[in-house]
């Protein structure tokens, strides 16, 4: 017999966002959209993101990525705009 328990709570959402499932996580989400916080991951989830492509000049330093370079690629991904 297959489980059929749906749990349709906003953490439950969250994980599903966090792992990619946005569409799953988007239903959970307007089935309880009451909640401010809910409201706003609505927001989130159906706005379209910008893709600005890849930066080839940091793809090609983290190929060669050294002790050296390291920390200078850290501190890029940390505080990329």
């Amino acid at each position: 017999m297959q489980n059929t328990l749906k749990i349709k709570t906003k953490t439950y959402a969250k994980i599903l966002e966090s792992q990619g499932f946005k569409q799953e996580a988007l239903e959970i989400y307007e089935s309880l959209e009451k909640d401010a916080e809910v409201i706003e991951a609505i927001k989130r989830l159906k706005q379209r993101k910008k893709f600005n492509g890849i930066n080839v000049l940091k793809l090609k330093e983290f190929d060669n990525i050294n002790q050296k370079n390291r920390f200078n690629f850290e501190k890029w991904l940390i505080f990329k705009d």
